[in-house]
């Protein structure tokens, strides 16, 4: 059980190593660790560079203020954006946003928060950043990135079902829980732009990490995203490309085909990889992160898989 474990965890991060796909359409800039595409107007896509920032992220301006969705894994990252945005705006931060609490969407937080910004999270968030990333880490965990972990900064203001920002000149951030990649979700929606962040409850042709996921739930909320969009609508994911709705449909036939592999392969894992292949085998993560998806399905099915929230089993 260990063993797997540790595997797992291993395998988790290297969401934080990994490569996103190209670009959509739009004006890009060429910083260090990340791309900048400008999707609507005042309203970015912030890209993941070959793993140099460790995930997607985004920035709104309004005519008052600036708000930022997610921090990245490296610091570094999360400085160079700040810097980005100076070049873009004076207008302050008002606002970071974190889609969930994975160390790789918000590892730079204290950066943003030291430049005057609030930190605005899912409830769960505020119990989970720290001890659920300890977690997911586990034997991988340096006491460099455990002080960072600890060092988090807290959520000033709470989601629970939903919340809105404003920016100014009558723009508003639309903040709503949907459950399914972690339980503590957020999808950020432009109000007057078509454009919204989902965090990691998108994956634009890539295989998602399913450690803490609910898939059954995810695949609810991704019908019922995909079911309001419009066919101008961009979502930007938390790790690939900014797609439309078609992606949130492709990424829950993944999820469907994902429980239909591992019933019908039992407790042969290498067999239910094996029948996602032909379809999803050119997905990025594939090779790492598909056997630790159907290891997470069987559970899922058998009843013992573990949320956050969830202490698990206790040892003898």
């Amino acid at each position: 059980m260990r063993t797997r474990r540790m595997l797992r965890v291993g395998l988790a991060l290297l969401l934080v190593l990994a490569s996103v796909l190209p670009a959509a359409r739009g004006q890009t800039t060429e910083p260090t660790r990340f791309t900048v595409q400008e999707l609507a107007p005042g309203v970015f896509a912030v890209l993941d560079r070959e793993g140099r920032a460790g995930a997607n992220a985004g920035f709104v301006i309004g005519a008052d203020a600036v708000a930022v969705i997610d921090s990245f894994f490296h610091e570094d990252a999360a400085r160079e954006l700040l810097a980005h945005i100076r070049t873009q705006t004076a207008r302050p931060i008002r606002y970071l946003i974190n889609t969930h609490h994975h160390i790789d969407h918000v590892a730079g937080n204290a950066v943003f928060v030291k430049a005057g910004a609030q930190l605005v999270a899912h409830a769960r968030v505020a119990d989970w950043q720290r001890s659920e990333n300890l977690r997911l880490l586990g034997p991988r965990l340096t006491p460099a990135l455990r002080e960072r972990i600890g060092q988090l900064p807290e959520p000033q203001l709470l989601v629970q079902a939903a919340m809105s920002l404003d920016l100014g000149g009558g723009r508003q951030l639309l903040l709503r829980h949907w459950p399914g990649h972690t339980g503590g979700d957020l999808v950020v929606q432009v109000s007057d732009a078509p454009v919204r962040f989902l965090g990691d409850l998108l994956w634009q042709a890539a295989i998602p990490n399913l450690v803490d996921a609910m898939p059954a739930a995810w695949r609810a909320t991704l019908a019922s995203l995909a079911a309001e969009s419009s066919p101008a609508l961009w979502y930007v994911p938390g790790h690939g490309a900014p797609a439309r709705a078609q992606a949130l449909l492709d990424l829950a036939d993944y999820l469907a085909a994902l429980e239909q592999a591992v019933r019908e392969a039992g407790a042969d894992a290498e067999r239910a990889v094996a029948q996602l292949k032909p379809r999803f085998g050119h997905w990025a993560f594939f090779r790492g992160l598909a056997p630790a998806n159907v290891r997470d399905q069987q559970a899922e099915l058998e009843g013992r898989k573990r949320v956050p929230g969830d202490p698990g089993p206790t040892s003898p």
